[in-house]
């Protein structure tokens, strides 16, 4: 199929799953996401889920997000494989950022591992906030899951996660693949209210949590060292026992100091070949 015609969007509408799921078929071996939340993003209102045509026929798919004050969370890029490197994911991204600029956002964020997209955008004007690597531990039977506060306990952490080593490598934010929001004590009381964060021994330690993708407990930022730390990296990993699924993995910056922390409670280097990357245009 050529690119011929003008290229419009319009939003996703429900005859369009076998078009998505056909031109996603590829994507990351046959395991791309977007299938599996298809109805879900096409049943939120809240959110733009766009297609792109040209002469009828969709061509690929984005989605907007505002997940945040000011903050739009872009997600969802995908071209047909044989209409890849003609332009269609540039003008695409450039209609998305005019469509946020309008609805008078500050600023866009998103995140990829996927090295033609990181060109895309960057020469788009996009900046790098945080650089992520992932790391597993199997899940382990015997032991206690870590401790979850409420959001006033979460709160007077702050001062705590902030002085933690290597949280500076974290770019001030959340490394939340889902929505990278600024971390502050705020952020703190959101992710303890909706039961994703938890606490090692004292307080000494804590995990910041995300939406899982698969079969595992999913950790975006760490704060915290030595006893402590390991101490909850084990509870993570018996939780993850307890709640029936495979792993943990946790998000974690190239040189940050608990990569001994996590060696010595049993986690491994997961994925050594390919960073994952959070971006942010300020309109």
């Amino acid at each position: 199929m050529a690119s011929t015609g003008e290229l419009t969007l319009r939003p996703v509408r429900p005859a369009d799953r076998d078009r998505v799921t056909e031109l996603t078929r590829e994507v990351w071996d046959g395991r791309d996401y977007i299938p599996r939340v298809f109805d879900r993003w096409l049943s939120d209102a809240g959110a733009a889920f766009e297609a792109a045509e040209i002469d009828g026929v969709v061509v690929g798919v984005q989605r907007l997000r505002p997940f945040a004050p000011g903050l739009m969370w872009y997600e969802g890029l995908r071209v047909a494989p044989e209409l890849r490197r003609q332009g269609i994911a540039r003008a695409m991204l450039e209609a998305a950022i005019e469509e946020t600029r309008e609805q008078r956002f500050q600023e866009i964020r998103l995140a990829t591992r996927d090295e033609p997209a990181v060109r895309l955008f960057e020469t788009a004007g996009f900046k790098r906030m945080v650089e992520v690597q992932w790391w597993r531990g199997l899940r382990m039977e015997g032991g206690e899951a870590a401790r979850m506060p409420d959001g006033a306990d979460a709160r007077k952490l702050w001062p705590f996660i902030s002085t933690s080593p290597g949280i500076e490598l974290y770019g001030g934010i959340t490394p939340d693949m889902n929505g990278a929001r600024d971390l502050n004590a705020d952020e703190l009381e959101r992710l303890a209210k909706n039961g994703l964060l938890r606490l090692g021994p004292s307080g000494r330690a804590v995990a910041l949590l995300r939406e899982a993708w698969g079969q595992n407990l999913a950790v975006s930022l760490l704060a915290g060292t030595g006893g402590a730390l390991r101490e909850l990296l084990l509870a993570l990993r018996f939780e993850a026992d307890a709640d029936g699924l495979s792993h943990v993995t946790v998000n974690l910056p190239p040189a940050h100091p608990a990569q001994d922390d996590l060696k010595a409670s049993g986690y491994d280097f997961a994925d050594a070949e390919r960073s994952a990357y959070i971006y942010s245009l300020s309109l």
